[in-house]
């Protein structure tokens, strides 16, 4: 079947509005804050992480097979569910959807009506997600239809203006590793966490629209990718040139939705302000609705119905209600030890998975797991030490910290590799691990016996 240009652009658009959640509008800005005139090192460093790492998460998981779990199954199917499983709790009730109800109140109820605590809010804001995700109906849809664009003129509207009449100076700056601070800053986006479910959200719609044949399947996710890629590229880089631009006025201990309130304000006004927040206000419902509703759906898929779905939504809405009394930046700093020990793991599924048809023996697979999260787990423990004033694995942190790609923040990276290609070799001269074939082979076994399962309960 020929690809259709227009399908390539009308799916591409969806991908950009799907990873376009209005939590991460605060990061760029501060990035722009933190390295001055140096915004373009800082853009180049977090657009690597998010949306480099998210569209190929997409496009590899329409290759693996489309669905959540297929990212890890070279490791083993029970590894697949617990990497999918944690994925889905982060970017669900433990940070992504607790942060937009701070968000919400941080960006659009302070600003407007500061009599309002943040309990408060977030008793309006959870009540009613959980209320869209146990009802859902077409209002959300409505939403989302003129959401996107209208966020979307209101950030072109702000860069131009910053582009014809800055608001300040770009300080000039040496912040050190800069590249490699802004890579990490990207993890806080969580995209690439959930990259594996939007890839079974492209494949779905693909399906739909007539393209059954896996290998047009997979040139389609490919170039839907690229096309939600320059969309992301063009709106987190100019967000954080626009954030230089107002770095004399701030610093980086500011909060990041003061960074961005602050900013929108110098030029827009008071008006820009308040429509910016209303309509983060709303994106952050969408989010925290469908995240939530993902959430429920693959437990009860993963669990054979004993995890049902209204009660795991009710129960991961009350969780994202008390972790969003931290505010937005608690979360972050909360967020930071958790996110550094799980994306090196994943990053690494992502890059290898690149090669799958290529990799035969699936202890290359498991061996990287290992160094990525051996090396992952030291710097988490650390960052955890240090954000409580301590100084746990310190001397190990600085040598893991001057491994080869350091600098970028790809110092995992190495020990990955060459974990992996030692469990490669293992693999083969021990013929142990099993291959590619065995995991392909059972994989098939168990989708027929869902079939046969599905099946019997239709009748």
């Amino acid at each position: 079947m020929e690809i259709k240009r227009k399908d390539i652009l009308v799916c591409g658009f969806a991908l950009f509005a799907i990873f376009f959640g209005a939590g991460n509008l605060i990061f760029p800005p501060y990035l722009g804050v933190l390295s001055g005139d140096r915004w373009f090192t800082a853009a180049a460093g977090f657009l690597t992480s998010d949306p480099v790492m998210p569209i190929l998460g997409v496009i590899v998981t329409a290759k693996l097979g489309g669905r959540a779990v297929d990212l890890g199954k070279r490791v083993g199917y029970t590894f697949s569910i617990i990497v999918a499983a944690i994925s889905i709790l982060i970017i669900g009730p433990f940070f992504a959807v607790p942060r937009t109800g701070a968000t919400t109140h941080e960006i659009f109820v302070i600003p407007n009506f500061p009599a309002i605590p943040p309990v408060v809010t977030s008793v309006v804001f959870f009540g009613l997600s959980l209320y869209l995700v146990l009802n859902p109906g077409k209002v959300l849809d409505y939403i989302g239809q003129f959401l996107t664009p209208a966020l979307l003129v209101i950030l072109a509207v702000i860069v131009a203006v910053a582009i014809a009449n800055p608001p300040g100076t770009m300080i000039t700056t040496d912040t050190p590793k800069l590249f490699a601070m802004s890579f990490k800053e990207g993890y806080q986006t969580m995209d690439a966490l959930g990259a594996s479910l939007m890839s079974g959200i492209v494949l779905t719609d693909l399906i739909r629209r007539g393209y059954h044949d896996k290998e047009t399947q997979f040139k389609a996710s490919w170039q839907i990718g690229v096309v939600a890629f320059i969309c992301l590229a063009l709106v987190y880089g100019s967000l954080t040139y626009v954030g230089a631009t107002v770095s004399s006025f701030y610093t980086p201990d500011t909060e990041r939705t003061v960074i961005l309130i602050g900013m929108v304000e110098k030029l827009l006004g008071s008006v820009g302000r308040t429509l910016l927040g209303l309509g983060v206000a709303l994106a952050c419902l969408t989010t925290s609705v469908g995240l939530t509703s993902t959430c429920g759906n693959f437990f009860e898929d993963v669990s054979n119905g004993k995890l049902p779905y209204k009660k795991v939504v009710v129960v991961a809405t009350t969780v994202a209600f008390i972790i969003s009394l931290v505010g937005v930046d608690g979360i972050i700093n909360i967020a930071v030890p958790v996110l550094t020990a799980v994306f090196p793991v994943v990053i690494f599924l992502i890059l290898a998975s690149i090669f799958d048809e290529k990799i035969k023996h699936n202890l290359f697979f498991t061996g990287g797991v290992i160094g990525a999260l051996a090396v992952s787990l030291v710097e988490a423990i650390n960052l955890f030490s240090v954000m409580q004033g301590g100084s746990a694995l310190q001397d190990l942190a600085d040598k893991i910290y001057a491994l080869p790609l350091g600098q970028i923040g790809l110092e995992w990276f190495v020990p990955a590799l060459i974990c992996a290609i030692i469990g490669g070799l293992i693999g083969k001269y021990a013929k142990v691990g099993g291959t590619r074939e065995d995991v392909y082979r059972l994989e098939a076994i168990r989708d027929e016996q869902r079939a046969k399962e599905a099946a019997a309960i239709e009748k």
